[in-house]
């Protein structure tokens, strides 16, 4: 199992990625093994009552399609629970955000890897009256990186619209950071559940030594943190390989919360 922070890093128009730069210094200043490439592909679709005139937008659900590299063998598909309507709006609206700056439990499943187009499809066509594409995003190529023996993780890819035809714009919307430590399999934690806040400040003060001296600045960052079984879960130190069709899915309701949020 493993503690995790995933941070996003909004990038404006006309402003390069720090990526780049990002993982150029910490090959230089830190002992690191290269992971395979980090990638992922997320598609996000909306109730489609609540894009309706007058629609309470504290009560939208939402439906996610997503692959990850760390489970390259399957995708998730995820559905957010029904929202209470019977809540006063202001209530509802400050659940929402507790609920997108930390956790949600939405009701998640897997399918085939192979089948995500077909599945995406089916539910972009099939199921339009109920559902409507919001947005997809995609991380191509991006950095993992082992340090200290495999205790910590981090993953650092850049978040793009896919690219289209006649399209017209920057596609890319940010740098998404991925810091994982390992913790010890004895111990008593709830896979998907927050962390403490002295977890919370392991993992940012981790980055923030990793990152020192680049320029980037981290109150300028999105954060969520969870727990987790990807990663170097046996023991700490103990760099574990993790069958790539044996899913997680607290990992997947973290990417899908974060991604989610992004919609620039």
């Amino acid at each position: 199992m493993s503690i995790t922070g995933l941070f996003f890093l909004p990038v404006l128009a006309n402003q390069p990625s720090p990526s780049s730069s990002l993982i150029s210094h910490i090959s230089r200043s830190q002992t690191a093994q290269p992971l395979p490439a980090f990638f992922l592909d997320h598609r996000l679709f909306v109730d489609t009552s609540s894009l309706l005139p007058n629609a309470d937008p504290s009560l939208r659900r939402f439906t996610s399609i997503l692959a990850l590299s760390h489970t390259s063998a399957i995708a998730y598909l995820g559905t957010s629970p029904p929202r209470d309507a019977s809540k006063p709006p202001a209530a509802a609206a400050a659940a929402d955000k507790e609920q997108q700056s930390q956790t949600s439990t939405p009701t998640i499943i897997t399918i085939p890897s192979s089948a995500t187009e077909s599945f995406t499809q089916l539910v972009g066509t099939k199921l339009q009256p109920q559902w409507a594409h919001r947005q997809s995003l995609v991380v191509e190529n991006g950095t993992s990186l082992s340090m200290n023996k495999g205790e910590w993780i981090v993953r650092i890819g850049d978040v793009k619209i896919p690219s289209r035809q006649n399209q017209a714009g920057p596609n890319l919307r940010g740098t998404l950071i991925e810091v994982s430590r390992g913790v010890d399999a004895s111990t008593e934690l709830k896979e998907g559940s927050l962390l403490t806040q002295e977890d919370e400040l392991l993992i940012r003060e981790f980055l923030a030594s990793l990152i020192q001296e680049t320029g980037v600045k981290l109150e300028q960052s999105r954060a969520m943190f969870r727990r987790i079984a990807t990663g170097t879960g046996a023991g700490v130190g103990a760099d574990v390989v993790r069958p790539l069709d044996q899913p997680d899915f607290a990992l997947a309701a973290l990417y899908m919360d974060m991604l989610r949020g992004s919609r620039g």
